[in-house]
């Protein structure tokens, strides 16, 4: 494995949770873990564990519910059409 050079577009950057529409955000985040395939429970743990910055970061400013709401609200976007033979499949 070769080291990141300065300026490798490959290099992970980390940055911190922006001010503004947060819940737009943490929908997205939600939706892309959902889609490669991690359950509720493993969603869960993105905002409940501290290893996550952002999104614990979530958890522990608007809470539990809102967290589990949110888990619920992607899940049925997606299962109702989105995803799953929606007006786009025709």
């Amino acid at each position: 494995m070769k080291h990141t050079e300065p300026g490798d577009p490959m290099e992970l950057v980390g940055v911190g949770l922006p001010e503004g529409n947060i819940d737009q955000m943490a929908e997205c985040l939600v939706e892309e873990y959902m889609l490669l395939g991690w359950n509720e429970r493993q969603l869960m743990a993105l905002f409940t564990r501290p290893f996550f910055q952002t999104t614990h970061r979530i958890y522990r400013d608007k809470g539990e519910d809102y967290a589990r709401a949110l888990i619920k609200r992607v899940h049925d976007k997606w299962s109702q059409g989105c995803w799953h033979g929606g007006a786009s499949d025709a």
